[in-house]
């Protein structure tokens, strides 16, 4: 007879391992980022260790807002049967019903917590929005409860999990999905920032920080933006408001691959200033480049790796403590590789792989 673990409502389930698992995830059109890509490295990791895995994505929009509530019910009455367990990802993934499920969180619906109230709140302050986040954190409460096993992929997420839904995950940490192809280029003179320009990403901060660098570095954005709205209007607008077109290159649209892991071989450090990140794939990326990492003392995931004056500088999140970090970089370049050898030893001790993930989430 085989052990048994317990459900985070205690109830004990059997161990066995499955055989045909399925990844569900949600899709948005045309938005890219970490938490597709990691959906997609998971599979991968999972046939290798010989599941029989197939990704399934759920249609998801959050605008407007009451699409929030639609998407949710859909989910709730997907079923997938011909499988022996399922791993949920991200809201509202984990609604799918099935008697075995892992929900490893990448993150909540983050407008109907801790962004709520905060300048990056997406639901409208009405009764309608007000509305809709009761009813997201009242199902989630339920729903997340129904979880055999529940992990979060950073300490910043199993805070948000444990203070809003009173569930405690178990923190396991996501690898990069094609960690042997970055590589360590001769030190260039600009640091670079990729990630999808998003107002929570702050790239306006990295950009007002370049007008108080005094050394000659340059700063390098890459990334799409969610919507070709607001959020990317103001970057460009910026650029030419502050005359810094010189001194900052806007890389727009999805990197091709080797172009951006060109990027970061040959960066002089990476710039990643978001606030309260749920995890930030763009740091270990950074550190598995070799390369310092400079975040902001409000950045969240991020700060669980980057060690201050050892794999990276911690800034405020202020335009001239970044602009000093960055100089600080340009100031001292044997420093700056020596963090960032640094910031890959980080990686291997917290033992970030997919040999335990792969453990973790199939037994």
């Amino acid at each position: 007879m085989g052990s048994c673990h317990r459900g985070i409502d205690g109830q004990q389930f059997p161990r066995h391992e499955p055989v045909r698992i399925a990844v569900v995830n949600t899709q948005a059109p045309f938005v890219r980022g970490g938490a597709e890509m990691l959906a997609e490295w998971l599979v991968d990791h999972l046939r290798e260790h010989g599941h029989r895995t197939e990704l399934v994505y759920l249609p998801y929009r959050w605008h407007p807002p009451h699409k929030l509530l639609e998407h949710a019910v859909a989910a709730r009455l997907t079923r997938i049967s011909e499988v022996d367990r399922v791993i949920a990802l991200k809201f509202p993934s984990w609604y799918l019903p099935h008697d075995n499920k892992v929900f490893w969180v990448l993150h909540q619906f983050r407008a109907a917590y801790d962004l709520w109230g905060s300048g990056f709140q997406l639901l409208p302050d009405t009764p309608e929005g007000q509305y809709i986040r009761r009813a997201i954190v009242e199902a989630d409460n339920r729903v997340l409860r129904e979880a055999r096993r529940l992990y979060a992929i950073s300490q910043v997420t199993a805070r948000r999990v444990r203070a809003f839904n009173g569930v405690e995950p178990t923190v396991l940490y996501p690898p990069l999905g094609n960690e042997q192809a970055y590589r360590c280029g001769a030190q260039g003179n600009y640091v670079f920032f990729p990630s999808r320009i998003n107002s929570v990403k702050r790239q306006g901060l990295a950009i007002e920080a370049m007008r108080f660098v005094s050394s000659d570095i340059r700063l390098v954005i890459a990334g799409d933006a969610d919507f070709r709205g607001n959020d990317f209007e103001l970057v460009s607008r910026m650029l030419t408001d502050r005359k810094l077109r010189d001194r900052v290159e806007l890389l727009t649209g999805w990197l091709p691959e080797r172009r951006k892991l060109d990027l970061f071989a040959h960066c002089l450090g990476v710039l990643f200033p978001p606030y309260d990140e749920d995890y930030g794939y763009v740091t270990l990326e950074g550190f598995r480049a070799c390369k310092p990492v400079i975040t902001c003392t409000d950045s969240g995931g991020p700060l669980e790796l980057v060690e201050h004056g050892i794999s990276g500088f911690v800034a405020d999140p202020d335009p001239r403590s970044i602009a000093e970090a960055i100089d600080q970089l340009a100031a001292d370049r044997r420093h700056a590789a020596r963090m960032g050898r640094n910031g890959r030893e980080r990686i291997r001790t917290l033992g970030i792989d997919w040999d335990h993930v792969v453990e973790e989430l199939t037994t």
